[in-house]
């Protein structure tokens, strides 16, 4: 069941047909936003196949809303860093809109930064003090001599 304060987006997800009606829909998300910015990337499916909209966005995020498990501030928060693990740069700045229309501050999102640099640069460091100690530990490498001059 939608969170009270997500019933009217989530009526209006499951209502949109149209690609034009489903970045409207989305839009919702953010009081008083209106229009959702333009993007080539989401045009192109509006314009070609809105299927696409459907299959892998639309009917997803109207679950995340419509299950209401997560409250608003902490589901947009979690996509803003999924989007930043991700690389996907152009998904950070709605969330981060509905992340501050939800009540987060600037701050909140300053951490999620963090935390995301803090996961992928350990998981780097593990990943290449693995790889490395592989290499180190390796008969090919140890075998190597340094070339005369």
């Amino acid at each position: 069941m939608p969170r009270p304060e997500e019933v009217e987006v989530v009526k209006a997800m499951k209502a949109a047909k149209t690609g034009e009606e489903i970045l409207a829909s989305w839009a919702k998300q953010r009081p008083g936003y209106g229009k959702p910015p333009d993007d080539p990337t989401l045009d192109f499916w509006v314009e070609r196949k809105v299927e696409m909209l459907h299959t892998y966005a639309q009917n997803q995020l109207t679950q995340l809303l419509d299950r209401g498990i997560l409250d608003p501030k902490t589901r947009y928060l979690l996509l803003v860093g999924l989007y930043m693990m991700n690389g996907h740069w152009e998904g950070v700045l709605p969330q981060a809109c509905n992340a501050k229309a939800a009540g987060a501050s600037d701050e909140e999102i300053m951490e999620v930064a963090f935390c995301v640099c803090y996961s992928v640069g350990k998981a780097k460091m593990q990943e290449s003090g693995a790889c490395l100690n592989k290499v180190f530990n390796s008969e090919t490498f140890k075998k190597i001599e340094k070339l005369d001059k």
